[in-house]
């Protein structure tokens, strides 16, 4: 396995835990990393590119052409055992290659496609972008939402709807990549997702500006990206392309089953054909993920329906996510939450305040906007070991609304779910 570079991490209640990079070796610094390199007169965005020793300089010069391949839910130990077993033969051998750079990265947090998947696309952090959880208290609507939906979490509705006739882009905060690039004169920019994906909430979030290229099955995604580029070769060209699988097999049937495995060699060989299909020497191509997963279960969950008593001190409803749970604490309330889960919970979960958690720097650089902070809970939980923590959602009419049983999950900064892979060559 690959020596992973010593990783910033900080101490809470006895566990470890990573704490995000912003800095050059992390997730936030791709995107920054793609606009220098396809628009260097474009305006710098706040955050640096990737180091160096992460993505070389021989790599970079004469670039016209970027390609980044998102795997969700790939995580860099997923990945390395994987190779480990046999189940990854092209990118074994392309991480072996010395014309290929391969690092270990942290995501951002939580780690999470929507948290993460808005900085790839924007250039910036959770906190400039907005989408700062899977659910989240947005103050402009008062409640809890789920925001792959878009729609309150106890409904089964989206907000584009006729009742609230609200359009999704009014909630991202950041410019995309797209628009950044189309400002300085590279109009081709494309977004390669499931065809399913079209016209969905977070579509429009996330890929304004772009081409959109949708595919019905992921074999066609090396197809449809080396086809891109063949259609205008001398233009300057940008392609996000999205392998969404991996991470449905980790949440539903394990990271570390067979079926995982099986999924990862069908990715392998995708990559593996893309790489074939590329040629001319100015393309760079980037293979990262979102986040990893951490193997749980069903028997690792923790309900906090049964402390009524720290509910009934919240003025929201349980959010975040299963491996990073924000609390919404009832006003003068916060102490008392905090009080509750280190003496209550403390086997369970660590516990950690929002001011905590910026003062640690989990969000990222800079100061955190008070529409940010809103957004964030009072009080960050995050469960020990391989625990879930959970809590029942109840409809307007008091009907409850069952949550799968995962067998794979994030959010957290446990080193499975923080670390992702980020290997570079060009092609």
């Amino acid at each position: 396995m690959l020596r992973v570079r010593e990783l910033p991490t900080f101490e809470l209640d006895g566990e470890r835990f990573v704490r995000p990079d912003f800095a050059g070796f992390g997730l936030a610094n791709v995107a920054p990393t793609v606009l220098r390199l396809l628009a260097p007169g474009a305006p710098e965005p706040e955050l640096p590119p990737l180091d160096r020793s992460v993505l070389p300089e021989r790599l970079t010069d004469g670039i016209s052409n970027v390609v980044l391949v998102v795997a969700d839910g790939l995580g860099h130990h997923q990945l390395m055992r994987e190779i480990e077993a046999g189940n990854a033969p092209h990118l074994a051998r392309l991480i072996e290659q010395d014309d290929v750079s391969y690092q270990a990265i942290t995501s951002v947090f939580p780690t999470t496609t929507v948290a993460a998947l808005g900085s790839l696309n924007s250039a910036t952090t959770p906190i400039e972008h907005g989408l700062l959880s899977y659910t989240v208290f947005v103050p402009e609507f008062d409640m809890v939402v789920e925001m792959i939906r878009w729609g309150p979490l106890n409904r089964r509705i989206s907000f584009t709807d006729a009742e609230f006739g609200r359009a999704p882009e009014e909630f991202f905060w950041a410019p995309t990549m797209y628009h950044r690039l189309h400002d300085a004169g590279i109009m081709r920019t494309f977004a390669v997702n499931p065809t399913g994906f079209a016209g969905t909430a977070l579509t429009h979030m996330l890929h304004q500006g772009a081409t959109y290229c949708g595919y019905i099955a992921t074999s066609s995604m090396s197809a449809m990206v080396s086809s891109i580029l063949a259609d205008e070769p001398f233009a300057p060209t940008y392609v996000y392309a999205y392998w969404p699988t991996v991470d449905t097999v980790a949440h539903v049937i394990g990271p570390r089953s067979d079926e995982h495995a099986a999924e990862v060699t069908a990715f392998d060989a995708a990559f593996g054909r893309l790489i074939r299909r590329l040629a001319g020497g100015d393309t760079l191509v980037l293979l990262t993920a979102d986040h990893g997963h951490v193997a749980t279960g069903p028997d690792q969950q923790v309900s906090l329906d049964e402390h009524p008593e720290l509910l009934a001190m919240l003025r929201q409803p349980v959010a975040g996510e299963r491996r990073a749970v924000y609390l919404y604490a009832a006003e003068g309330r916060t102490r008392d939450v905090v009080t509750y889960c280190r003496e209550r919970l403390r086997d369970v979960t660590t516990v950690m305040t929002r001011e905590e958690a910026i003062k640690n720097g989990l969000f990222g650089p800079g100061q955190v906007s008070e529409r940010a902070a809103g957004r964030i809970g009072d009080v960050l939980l995050f469960p020990r070991g391989t625990l879930q923590l959970v809590s029942t959602v109840r409809g307007p009419d008091g009907a409850t609304m069952s949550a799968p049983n995962f067998k794979g999950l994030h959010g957290g900064l446990s080193e499975d779910e923080a670390l992702v892979p980020l290997l570079a060559l060009r092609v």
